[in-house]
């Protein structure tokens, strides 16, 4: 009976653990699933974003902020996205108010701090996504000889002879002269999942 009593209660034990670990694979797994949903629900906004942008390029209208539309014609320094990293370092810092910090963080307490505002979006009930753009210039105003701006890179054809060549001339890459952009999302979605999203375009 002692021998039966030991056994039953090794298999009860055996039977929590089990069960126990079950329940927090099923959970990891659960937030995996969450986490994928909230990074798609992302591109969704991101795919709003370029649209955006693809529509008001034309006569300037990019060449200044643009706030209520979450648009800005500079790329900001030491931007911290989550508000969590480049907050300790010195320096002006610059965040994104997504609605949660308010644009404050640790470490920001009497230094020159910078807040973007963002689009806010409602996917559902208990899923939603901002997203903010910044021009990569370093002024405001046209994209052209005066204003510092990153551009893409593109392919040169070249001359046989030259493939290979290190002398001056004889690199093979030219810059297109369409603008880049930056877009940041922020997805809050089912049970609390955060997401944060960086996307470069160019057109």
């Amino acid at each position: 009976m002692l021998f039966a009593l030991c056994a039953l209660a090794v298999l009860t034990l055996g039977a929590v653990a089990l069960v126990r670990s079950v329940d927090t694979g099923v959970l990891v797994l659960g937030n995996l699933g969450f986490k994928k949903d909230a990074v798609y629900v992302a591109s969704q906004a991101t795919e709003t974003a370029i649209t955006w942008l693809q529509n008001n390029t034309a006569n300037g209208g990019l060449d200044a902020d643009l706030p209520l539309k979450g648009y800005y014609a500079t790329a900001p320094d030491n931007i911290d996205p989550t508000g969590g990293g480049l907050a300790t370092s010195t320096g002006t810092v610059t965040l994104v108010n997504w609605g949660t910090t308010g644009c404050t963080a640790p470490g920001t307490s009497g230094r020159s701090v910078v807040c973007l505002t963002p689009v806010d979006q409602t996917i559902s009930s208990d899923t939603t996504v901002s997203y903010v753009i910044t021009r990569l210039c370093l002024s405001a105003g046209p994209n052209d000889s005066k204003n510092s701006c990153v551009v893409p890179v593109t392919s040169q054809a070249t001359a046989s002879s030259q493939r290979g060549a290190l002398q001056p001339g004889g690199r093979f890459i030219t810059y297109s002269n369409g603008t880049a952009y930056r877009i940041l999302t922020r997805t809050v979605g089912t049970r609390g999942t955060v997401a944060y999203t960086e996307t470069l375009v160019h057109f």
